[in-house]
């Protein structure tokens, strides 16, 4: 007796170029914390001498806005075109667009150019591999999503490490503090590491082009043939057992409160993620000089990051998402709550709270699409999940007026404060998101 059939094996295949896929197109957002004081103090050497990380920040909240309106308008591009094309065209401009910061990098507004268009290309090939992993799994929706977001999660392990081990292979510490008010924020002066920063992202472009090019022959959509079989292997008819109700069209799901619920949820849980990616390695250096470790830290967190959607996806399979929501984001305030006090303890508590916020934060990745086909169908199913994930957008913005807080009012206590108070609104819409699932499931 076969354990695997055809049709298992053709599924697996694309569920790994949906992860390659990802893996190659989850630089721009899960990397930047890493590379953010190597091209804070390229400008700073350059032509921005009052450039600040602070201010830096920003990119990756309009990188992930871009994405999150991208997922909303995405299916056009393969709507016109078609999904091999579609993925092919958005994956050559993303590499090339990638090689291009090597010289965009000499200046600020470059960069912001080159990220949005990173942004929308990372958008356009996350939903449609998203969906495609689900198409193929029916019955495991969290699983699939998980599996697939996992690469974009280990993207961040990957090029981080890639590109502090050419970076800055000597281990040098920041040692310009350009700042009396704040002596915790520097940046490096070496002229050896300065100049490899440009060049770093060339070879993270090659690697990015190699594993879409395995994508693309692995991935594809399954035929009628296929979807029938798929189909009748489920006996919900591609409804989880978590709910009840069948397909609705979008402007009905809009019109729901279970999916204001998800909205308000996954926005939340966004800023946090965007925070501990983006700055978690900037308020380690603050007590930290070891810049190897605060590296190695982040590339491992990648690892957590994306170890957690594929841990959250399956749990979500198992207790359902709205319990699986709940534990999420209680964990996630509780660490969030007590982040600022692990300066006492030097670097293995800053190791074990960051991975432990990382591991936290990913579920949204593989929760959210999982929710849109769970619980509002497969019909239109793209754009319902885009339109989820404009959530990831408004998590965006708001992270972007908590550090405008921060730069112009508050330390990091303050902000890391309000970044726990996020989360624990998000703990509390997960409890009542109990009672709109209820009555969601009986109407």
């Amino acid at each position: 007796m076969l354990l695997y059939t055809d049709l298992d094996i053709k599924s697996y295949k694309v569920l790994l170029g949906c992860c390659l896929g990802n893996l190659a197109s989850g630089f721009p957002v899960n990397s930047f914390g890493t590379v953010l004081t190597y091209i804070v103090s390229y400008l700073r050497e350059r032509e921005h001498s009052n450039i600040r990380n602070n201010g830096v920040s920003f990119v990756p909240i309009i990188c992930t806005l871009i994405l999150s309106i991208t997922m909303f308008t995405g299916s056009l591009l393969e709507r016109y075109i078609g999904f091999r094309k579609s993925i092919v065209c958005t994956g050559g401009v993303f590499v090339l667009v990638l090689a291009f910061n090597a010289v965009a990098i000499k200046s600020f507004e470059a960069i912001a150019l080159v990220y949005c268009v990173l942004g929308y290309c990372e958008g356009v090939l996350l939903l449609s591999f998203l969906s495609t992993a689900m198409e193929w799994f029916p019955r495991k929706k969290g699983l699939a999503a998980g599996v697939s977001a996992l690469g974009s999660g280990l993207s961040g392990c990957i090029f981080s490490s890639i590109q502090a081990a050419y970076i800055n292979p000597w281990n040098h510490i920041p040692d310009h503090t350009p700042y009396k008010d704040y002596p915790n924020e520097k940046y490096f002066s070496q002229p050896d590491l300065l100049s490899r920063v440009p060049y770093s992202f060339i070879i993270v472009s090659v690697v990015s082009a190699a594993l879409l090019i395995i994508a693309v022959y692995l991935v594809r959509k399954p035929d009628e043939e296929e979807l029938a079989e798929l189909a009748g292997s489920n006996a919900s008819c591609l409804i989880s057992s978590d709910s009840n109700k069948q397909d609705c069209t979008p402007k009905e799901m809009v019109k729901s409160t279970l999916f204001w619920c998800f909205f308000i949820i996954y926005g939340l849980n966004r800023t946090d993620f965007i925070f501990v990616n983006s700055l978690s390695k900037s308020f380690g250096q603050s007590f930290i000089s070891d810049d190897h470790f605060l590296s190695t830290t982040s590339a491992i967190t990648g690892l957590l990051n994306g170890g957690g959607r594929l841990v959250w996806g399956t749990l979500s399979d198992i207790l359902g998402i709205q319990k699986t929501l709940s534990i999420q984001s209680f964990l996630l305030s509780l660490l969030m709550f007590t982040f600022y006090s692990i300066k006492s303890g030097g670097k293995l508590a800053y190791f074990m709270w960051t991975c432990g916020i990382v591991f936290c934060a990913s579920a949204g990745f593989s929760l959210l699409p999982a929710s849109s086909t769970t619980y509002f169908g497969y019909e239109a199913s793209k754009l319902k999940i885009g339109l989820l994930y404009m959530s990831q957008g408004c998590g965006a913005m708001l992270q972007g007026l908590l550090i405008i807080g921060w730069h112009v009012f508050l330390d990091w206590s303050g902000v890391i404060y309000l970044f726990g108070f996020c989360a624990l609104i998000s703990f509390l819409f997960s409890l009542i998101l109990h009672f709109v699932l209820e009555n969601h499931q009986n109407a």
